[in-house]
């Protein structure tokens, strides 16, 4: 599994790692890209072996960063933590700052920190420099790929970068200063991206004992397995919905009629794409409107690929739930086939044990939890933007 945290001031990366792992019980946990003890914001970690192969492939995405940097000044570790050294009382103007920030665009010349988590020789760099061991680093390139200047009142200025991998917004921020005669230093530093992973999917650590609950569900369904568990409506049978297997056999447990389709949970709006659907900036505007939520929006689907799915109606049911837990799922798993946990016809199962007592041991796994007693409502939703109500249900619409 793989996930986002936001990671606060004062813990070093090391230290965030050490409590998940206390938090999960598992010993094998990375993280992608490491974030200074005084830094904030993303930090990705991968739980499991399988999850820790992985994570080289996302730190060499591009990061993003607000950045604030004090002038006049500069810091033995090149951020708020060193010993400062005033070096110039001229405050350059917005203009300066506009001219200079184009040198730092690009593949430049980086000299990194001394005190980084770099190693040499097997040893990491801040531990020989807290040591007193001098250590000099060669020019590295690094790509920045863009900065924004985000505001400016002397000595504090605050940037927006964009980065590939690498790079020391330290080191930037000391070369800022440096390319200004004046000194700079980083006096505080949030990453609010690491590639796909943005501040906001960030997971609180009070919030990881359930998702861990959810691990062992998550790889069961990747691996094939079907079951109930509660959705953000009434429970469902789940199964991988870009899996014609497994959807044959949600179609054969429920004696499903073949000629009828299947509501897909989707983790976000474009997964439709992943279904060919393209929508009209009218459809669009009634998705934002309803989604996340509790009702089920038939979108036209021509593709063949999709036939098992569409069942030749040309049209697929799709939901994007709210429900914090169910999205993490998703995103993990991908969409998911979730018709009502009952046989065709019957009523739908209202808890865990009449969903046992219609299913038994035809499905993988049972998951309990809360539900609500009323289906999704299921509307059409046309180019123009134009709903068709087809079932009233948990949302009530006219």
């Amino acid at each position: 599994m793989i996930i986002a945290i936001n990671k606060p001031k004062g813990p070093s990366s090391f230290k965030m790692i050490s409590e998940i792992r206390k938090l999960t019980g598992i010993k094998k946990v990375g993280h992608a890209g490491t974030l200074d003890p005084l830094a904030e914001g993303v930090l990705v970690i991968a739980i499991g072996r399988d999850s820790t192969k992985q994570i080289s492939q996302i730190v060499e995405k591009e990061k993003e960063y607000i950045a604030k940097i004090k002038l006049g000044w500069e810091s033995s570790t090149d951020d708020e933590a060193g010993e400062k050294k005033r070096i110039s009382s001229k405050k350059p103007s917005f203009r300066d700052i506009e001219k200079i920030i184009p040198n730092f665009i690009g593949n430049i010349a980086q000299v990194p920190p001394q005190f980084s988590a770099i190693k040499i020789k097997g040893n990491r760099a801040y531990k020989m420099a807290r040591a007193g061991e001098t250590v000099k680093f060669k020019k590295r390139f690094v790509e920045i790929k863009n900065i924004e200047v985000l505001s400016y009142k002397y000595p504090y200025l605050e940037i927006r970068v964009t980065t590939g991998p690498g790079a020391y917004i330290r080191a930037l921020a000391r070369d800022i200063g440096k390319k200004l005669s004046v000194g700079a230093y980083m006096a505080g530093l949030q990453r609010i991206r690491v590639g796909d992973y943005k501040i906001d999917d960030c997971i609180p650590l009070n919030k990881i004992e359930k998702l861990m609950q959810d691990f062992e569900l998550i790889k069961l369904i990747k691996d094939g397995g079907i079951g109930v568990m509660p959705t953000d409506t009434i429970y469902g049978l789940v199964g991988q919905a870009m899996n014609k297997d497994i959807v044959q056999r949600i179609y054969k447990v429920r004696k499903r009629s073949p000629d009828k389709p299947l509501i897909i949970l989707i983790g976000s709006i474009e997964d439709l794409g992943l279904f060919g659907i393209k929508v009209t900036s009218s459809q669009k505007a009634v998705l934002d409107k309803y989604w996340p939520g509790k009702i089920s929006i038939i979108l036209p689907c021509k593709s063949v690929k999709w036939q098992y799915l569409h069942r030749g109606t040309k049209s697929l049911a799709f939901r994007l739930p709210k429900n914090e837990s169910l999205i993490n799922i998703l995103k993990q798993t991908g969409p998911l086939v979730a018709p009502s946990a009952n046989p065709e016809g019957a009523v739908p199962a209202k808890n865990i044990t009449e969903a046992k007592n219609y299913l038994g041991d035809e499905v993988d796994f049972y998951v309990s939890g809360r539900s609500n007693p009323e289906p999704s409502t299921l509307v059409q939703l046309k180019s123009d933007g134009e709903l068709v109500l087809l079932r009233q249900g948990a949302v009530k619409i006219s």
